[in-house]
């Protein structure tokens, strides 16, 4: 069965191919952003996700025991101010909005991005453990907080912390970097995220170049899961802008 005739007026399903081009896509699944690997139709030029290609009828995650989900290729809305639809859920993992694939389980209300579910559990970097958590004592890296805030909503998501307790940053502000600079600069997002708000945040840290040479190494592998590109395709480009903004 085709995950994708919502989409278009013909079956996409076989007419995907996989390719990969260095630079930022909107997957038509999921409906967020994307780099390096993707599939691309053909007939329609619609793109997508390798997750949101192949999804699951039905999946588990261990940060839910006993949770369900059910793949969904329509997200969840409700009547906002206007008389407008609004997207009325939120990825339990990055604390986004749901706006189109997704993986909902409707007995324990929890949803996820196809890309969220598949976020790694432990990333070792130069020796440094960084652990996926869902709840969280110190404040993150880069906003400076427990929760996130959006949208007059207070939302824990999921974060990384390192086991040393010295490093946490949420998923959500990492995604947000990306989707900053998106705006700003297109298919170049990859190229201008400002990374000195993290320097400005840890000035006073000690680890000094080890610090900023682990950050760098984390922040791309955390793009890299998040916008799905196993290939880490941003990795050159993410470690060229971090020198510069250290130059600066």
């Amino acid at each position: 069965m085709s995950v994708t005739r919502s989409l278009t007026s013909h079956d996409c399903y076989d007419h995907y191919e996989l390719k990969t081009y260095a630079k930022m896509f909107n997957c038509d699944g999921c409906k967020m952003k994307g780099f390096g690997e993707r599939y691309i139709c053909n007939l329609c030029g619609h793109e997508l996700h390798k997750e949101c290609r192949n999804p699951n009828p039905t999946m588990s995650h261990e940060y839910f025991p006993g949770s369900i989900f059910e793949f969904l290729n329509e997200p969840f809305t409700k009547m906002g101010g206007k008389n407008r639809k609004v997207f009325s859920k939120c990825c339990d993992a990055c604390g986004k909005d749901i706006c189109g694939f997704n993986y909902h389980c409707e007995i324990d209300n929890l949803d996820l991005h196809p890309c969220c579910r598949k976020l790694e559990k432990k990333l070792v970097i130069d020796g440094t453990i960084f652990d996926l958590v869902t709840k969280v004592s110190s404040k993150c890296g880069k906003c400076g907080k427990k929760k996130i805030s959006r949208d007059e909503k207070f939302i824990l998501g999921w974060s990384y912390i390192s086991q040393c307790k010295k490093y946490h940053f949420h998923v959500y502000c990492i995604t947000e970097m990306v989707h900053e600079a998106y705006m700003k600069h297109g298919d170049l997002a990859l190229e201008n995220i400002d990374l000195r708000e993290l320097v400005r945040y840890n000035r006073n840290r000690s680890g000094g170049n080890t610090f900023f040479m682990m950050i760098k190494t984390f922040i791309k592998i955390l793009l890299s899961a998040l916008l799905g590109d196993p290939t880490m395709l941003a990795s050159n480009v993410l470690v060229e802008l971090f020198s510069r903004g250290m130059q600066q």
